[in-house]
């Protein structure tokens, strides 16, 4: 965890500490009482976001149409059970979002999304998105329902060039390794080298 994460998470925990046995997070807390970040801020039924982005490349260029990028954040859930992230949107900004498992799971009073790793990736950018502006991303919850944020598009440099990219699959073994010989192939055994008899005397 980066120590810019570490400084908003301990910022939002006391935040929401007053919530403590509420459904919903106290209403007296405002816009101006969030921990200041980078990013998208709100509540939703007891849900608390913080420093939603969208993360793009580190030369600060504007993300090409098409282009995928990927989505962090930190989750607190202060509801009285346990709730899931389970859709994500970008209505006339991105085609589609992917969720690793196809949700996030979010305990009660436990931080998610405090490590470098995305929650989500955004894909199919339907236009070209400069760096600074803003795209409206909805966030559903399976019981909070569902909220819509102002994210910014911010470069991968200072705090965030420490934040992962979205993971990629391994790499497929090469079907002609040695590990993995083709079906049916015979194997032929290593050549021994022959025996010389001993000399006789």
């Amino acid at each position: 965890m980066t120590r810019r994460f570490r400084m908003l998470l301990v910022a939002a925990l006391a935040l929401t500490a007053c919530s403590c046995g509420n459904e919903r997070l106290a209403p007296e807390i405002g816009q101006e009482e969030m921990a200041p970040n980078d990013g998208g801020n709100g509540f939703q039924a007891g849900i608390a976001i913080r420093n939603v982005i969208l993360v793009g490349d580190s030369t600060g260029k504007a993300l090409a149409s098409g282009a995928g990028a990927p989505l962090h954040m930190v989750l607190i859930n202060n509801r009285t059970a346990p709730d899931r992230l389970v859709a994500i949107s970008a209505p006339g900004a991105f085609q589609g979002a992917e969720i690793p498992g196809g949700g996030v799971d979010l305990p009660v009073r436990q931080p998610v999304g405090t490590g470098p790793v995305p929650v989500a990736l955004l894909t199919g950018a339907s236009r070209q998105l400069s760096v600074g502006g803003f795209v409206p991303v909805e966030l559903r919850f399976q019981q909070a329902g569902t909220t819509r944020l102002q994210v910014p598009v911010m470069p991968a440099t200072e705090w965030r060039a420490t934040l992962s990219p979205w993971p990629s699959a391994p790499a497929a073994p090469s079907p002609t390794s040695p590990l993995n010989p083709t079906p049916g192939a015979p194997v032929s055994p290593s050549p021994t080298a022959p025996v010389s008899p001993s000399p006789t005397g």
